[in-house]
């Protein structure tokens, strides 16, 4: 079973993803804060993260370039992540791309759109 990291600070948002993917078969893990996602995205056991742009103690893309640069250091398989967002700017998109984000959806966005973008980076990573 896939286990998917859900990050968000919007407790409708993180309880709505969670009923959704674990509907869906996959394990989910969700977390409110940054600090508590740099721990959970370092851990082995992750396959795919979903994570909000605009988060209070550091941004999605800070957040993801830590969980990035531990994994790494730690010898660990880069996993995909899916950037979601409310309040994008205009440099979010691209810092996002850079960081290797495989899709980055707008809220509120289509629960179709985001479950097609799990099953397409998850069956890549499965490969």
């Amino acid at each position: 079973m896939n286990k998917i990291l859900v990050v968000d600070d919007d407790p409708l948002v993180v309880r709505t993803l969670k009923n959704v993917l674990e509907r869906e078969g996959y394990a989910v893990e969700a977390v409110k804060n940054a600090y508590e996602a740099v721990d959970r995205g370092t851990g082995a056991d992750i396959d795919l993260i979903v994570c909000d742009i605009r988060l209070p103690q550091m941004s999605g893309i800070e957040l993801i370039g830590k969980v990035k640069q531990m994994r790494s250091e730690e010898g660990k398989r880069e996993v995909p992540v899916i950037f979601i967002t409310g309040y994008a700017s205009a440099e979010a998109p691209d810092q996002a791309r850079d960081l290797g984000g495989k899709a980055y959806l707008f809220k509120p966005f289509d629960l179709d759109s985001l479950l097609e973008a799990i099953r397409t980076h998850l069956f890549r990573r499965n490969e």
